[in-house]
């Protein structure tokens, strides 16, 4: 049941114009063109690639220079695509002449690292380049049929090119006999009655949707577009999970009832389900059984999110776990019940299409999980964004986004108008806030949005 416009003078203030940039990891191919209507499933961009291998070269130890000084001595930047024999880096040695750097591989160069002083190649595979067999028991001297005690390296795994794979002989040298890898690839097959190995170069299609409905408002060459539309966009605290989309069902009567097992009907699979202020271990174990896509709850706690749904928490960024279900929460761990005016407007959205993405970040650069409902027909006035330190005044309610405190809401209390000394040691102007919990804490201007 779609939310009508026409009796929610509410929802109808918080709409505001949406932007999602939908881009490709690699240059690829772009399959919109501007203007167009997209839904959350339509394919923006792909590439269609075999996956290179990284070639991780030691190149500062290599040249015998120090890692700092490394990118001053390549031929070739990231991007730059090289062939085999091509020299990438140089480095004069003074008395002692110049040491050069040869590709070792066909590829890219991915990264070139002042830190460590290597650089990363990224072996390019063509589509046209078929699987590659050659006999490897004949080259290691050995029955067919022996032929798997012999190999170091397995079907299913990777292989580079002149890599050894299989190793006969353990004795001297000259009674050893080895094989190695004519391409880079992945072994597929191992054939005991031939004695022949296969390298195969696995096709892989990367597709980037739209995520959200939309239009197309402009293209990135070769990589994607933008896609906005007018919709309302809530912010989670925590969450996990990939991006997905669904029909938003509220199950709980008010943002402080817990969401149970029981709550949880067969027709709430492919949905997003909405709860109070708690989700219980058995209720995450029954959405994902269900085939729920996303639980949008106040709180959980933190073992039961981790045990009900066989996921480990990523320290840096969640948001790539390897599960069916997305999972948002409002508050945080805990017990706390989802505050009431964000409860209310997720019930005055049941029925409308949502799109949600777990992914959080709570260090520096701040990502916290959203959920957006797109309002693709609407052409009233939009409401303004939220926004970071603009125009802060003492009394308005806002939420640190940044740590130690992120997530917490409060009241500014004092805007100090000389920048102070933080905690980092950097000097930056703060405001004074009161939390909700009683405590009264200094924060940058740039880590509060007003709520």
């Amino acid at each position: 049941m779609a939310v009508s416009l026409a009796s929610s003078s509410k929802i109808e203030s918080m709409i505001t114009l949406i932007r999602k940039t939908r881009k490709l990891p690699l240059p690829g191919e772009v399959l919109v063109k501007a203007g167009d209507l997209v839904d959350p499933d339509t394919p923006v961009a792909r590439i269609a690639l075999r996956p290179g291998i990284p070639w991780v070269i030691p190149a500062a130890r290599l040249l015998g220079i120090e890692p700092q000084n490394l990118s001053k001595c390549m031929l070739v930047k990231v991007g730059d695509k090289v062939k085999t024999k091509d020299v990438i880096a140089r480095a004069e040695q003074g008395l002692y002449g110049r040491k050069e750097l040869e590709s070792p591989t066909d590829g890219v160069i991915e990264d070139v690292s002042d830190r460590s002083g290597r650089i990363t190649i990224r072996e390019e595979f063509g589509k046209e380049e078929p699987p590659i067999t050659f006999d490897v028991a004949f080259e290691i001297k050995c029955k067919p049929e022996e032929l798997p005690k012999h190999m170091l390296r397995h079907v299913g795994q990777e292989v580079k090119k002149g890599q050894m794979i299989a190793k006969k002989g353990e004795a001297q040298a000259f009674f050893t006999k080895t094989a190695v890898a004519p391409v880079s690839g992945i072994i597929s097959d191992i054939d005991t009655k031939t004695g022949k190995v296969t390298i195969s170069r696995p096709f892989k299609q990367v597709i980037v949707n739209a995520y959200i409905q939309g239009k197309v408002s402009s293209i990135i060459e070769k990589r994607g577009c933008v896609v906005e539309t007018p919709g309302i966009k809530i912010n989670g605290i925590f969450g996990l999970g990939r991006e997905t989309h669904g029909v938003l069902k509220v199950l709980t009567k008010g943002p402080e009832e817990v969401l149970t097992p029981e709550m949880i009907t067969e027709d709430c699979k492919d949905k997003i389900i909405v709860g109070g202020s708690f989700a219980t271990n058995e209720a995450l174990a029954r959405a994902l059984e269900v085939g729920v896509k996303g639980v949008i709850t106040g709180t959980v706690n933190y073992f039961n999110l981790t045990q009900s749904l066989g996921v480990k928490l990523g320290v840096g960024i969640t948001g790539q776990e390897d599960i069916d279900i997305t999972v948002i929460l409002m508050e945080g761990f805990g017990h706390l019940n989802m505050r009431k005016e964000v409860w209310e407007t997720l019930k005055a959205l049941e029925g409308r299409v949502a799109s949600i993405n777990g992914a959080t970040q709570i260090r520096a650069g701040a990502i916290r999980p959203e959920i957006i409902v797109p309002f693709p027909d609407y052409t009233g006035p939009l409401a303004a964004d939220a926004v970071v330190d603009s125009d802060l005044k003492v009394g308005m309610h806002v939420r640190v986004v940044n740590e130690p405190y992120f997530g917490a809401m409060g009241k500014i209390v004092e805007i100090v108008k000389e920048p102070q000394i933080i905690e980092t040691e950097a000097k930056v102007p703060v405001v004074k806030v009161d939390l909700e919990d009683g405590r009264r804490v200094v924060v940058p201007r740039a880590n509060v949005e007003v709520f």
